[in-house]
């Protein structure tokens, strides 16, 4: 039955309304409460080493697949942060921070306050294991671990979950001059409103992802390198620049390095800000002997340079509303030549670009319950970015999404929420159902269990 069944869909209502509304105070959160309890708080508490962990899982239905589709896995595509229906095992992530003693924490924001005088080091630890590790590997690295090189096929009918390592990196702070902030290894790339994982100071307050999610890199390597250049009335501003070897991607196939950044700004009260963040750089294969598809389709003998922006901010109107928006941009250069070729066009790729907009509105009806709703545009025409999760479809997709976070306790938090989106088509494309349809409702609701 390709319809979602009445049933089902009054359920997922109800949840979003049945939420007793007696006042509440916030929670006490569970993070790091397993480890604490098994060995202790000397690891923190001497060595400001924090240990905690996150398990990630949700049941959703749409209305546009089969029940063999369902059995098979992925049939929410283009759908990303949850792709499976029925209960999907999402993720299990396992974090070890030692976090920095500075006036910027890396990828995130420059913080208000004097400059520290004291050198300080610390590191960054992430694993993910489940089905959206498959997402979170990086080529060169986890990529080509045995577990990971799984046909695509199979791992889709079966639901096989994978093992990544999406963070793993060394940071400094160094006193000199302004001060300055170092990251150098494995880490996520952070460009972008929404960014993994669903940890409880994330700016994800839905489920399901925007389709800007998906066009930004997830991961990269190498070295990213920051500090405050601002900190008075006018507010705090911050600067991250550094190489890295591309868009997840350990093992660089075109000798070129890409260069990311970011430029951050913040009010005084840390109650607004606004982030311009972007990574440049030529991301065509060189040969066909390591191509690294789908992240780079390009494949060609000369530079193909790719650049991606995302500018993003949000605001705290008062202790109840907040608003979140976000604008991106992109453009894959291709130079037309019977020898670039395009993994899925063919030969002669002549570029391709995108656009999108998404903003999130979020109404706080108490410290342990939050409604929010998003909506968004984002512009594929040459069916490029979002390629493979919407099988190429070239088009707009606009989504309209509308859900809650209760927090039930400092361990557990259950988020559902109820999503219609709508395909505009350049020609005769359909991305939903399986390329069948260009319209579809879903329903999700996502658990995060802390500890």
């Amino acid at each position: 039955m390709r319809n979602i069944k009445v049933k089902t869909l009054g359920a997922v209502l109800a949840a979003l309304a049945i939420v007793e509304v007696h006042a509440a105070e916030a929670v006490t959160p569970g993070e790091g409460s397993l480890f604490k309890g098994l060995f202790g708080d000397t690891l923190e508490q001497g060595y400001g080493i924090k240990v905690s962990g996150l398990l990630d899982m949700a049941w959703s239905r749409n209305n546009r697949s089969t029940s063999d589709e369902r059995e098979d896995g992925q049939s929410n595509l283009p759908i990303t942060g949850m792709s499976d229906e029925g209960i999907e095992f999402g993720s299990l992530h396992l974090f070890v921070d030692k976090p920095l003693k500075a006036h910027f924490v890396p990828r995130v924001t420059p913080l208000p306050g004097p400059k520290p005088e004291q050198a300080d080091f610390g590191f960054t630890f992430e694993t993910n294991y489940g089905r959206n590790a498959q997402y979170a590997r990086t080529y060169g690295w986890d990529m080509g671990w045995n577990m990971n090189e799984q046909d695509a096929a199979k791992a889709r009918r079966d639901k096989d979950r994978f093992l990544a390592i999406p963070n793993m990196a060394a940071t400094a702070y160094l006193p000199y001059g302004p001060g300055f902030t170092v990251m150098a290894g494995v880490f996520g790339s952070s460009i972008g409103y929404e960014i993994p994982p669903n940890v409880r100071a994330a700016r994800n307050p839905l489920p399901s992802k925007p389709y800007a999610f998906v066009s930004g890199p997830g991961t990269v390597v190498g070295a990213l390198f920051g500090t405050r250049l601002m900190n008075d009335e006018q507010g705090i501003l911050g600067v991250e620049l550094g190489p890295v070897q591309g868009w997840e991607n350990m093992r660089d196939n075109n000798d070129s390095k890409s260069l990311m950044g970011a430029l951050r700004w913040r009010t005084p009260d840390m109650n607004t800000w606004l982030d311009l963040e972007f990574i440049v750089g030529n991301e065509q294969n060189d040969s066909f002997s390591d191509v690294q598809a789908p992240t780079s389709r390009v494949i060609s003998e000369s530079d193909q340079f790719k650049q991606h922006y995302s500018l993003n901010g949000w605001h705290k109107f008062d202790d109840r509303w907040s608003l979140g928006a976000e604008v991106v941009y992109g453009h894959q250069e291709g130079d037309g030549k019977r020898s670039t070729i395009d993994v899925v066009s063919g030969p002669g790729f002549d570029g391709a670009r995108w656009w999108g907009i998404n903003s999130t509105v979020t109404y706080k009806i108490r410290p342990d319950l939050a409604f929010s709703v998003r909506g968004e545009h984002f512009s594929d025409p040459d069916g490029f970015v979002q390629f493979p999760t919407t099988f190429g479809a070239r088009g707009d997709y606009n989504a309209l999404t509308a859900g809650l976070r209760y927090d039930f306790n400092g361990h557990l938090s259950i988020r559902p929420e109820l999503r219609y989106d709508w395909f505009d088509a350049r020609e005769h494309d359909r991305p939903y159902g399986n390329g069948r349809d260009r319209d579809r409702l879903g329903v999700m609701v996502e658990t995060l269990f802390y500890f």
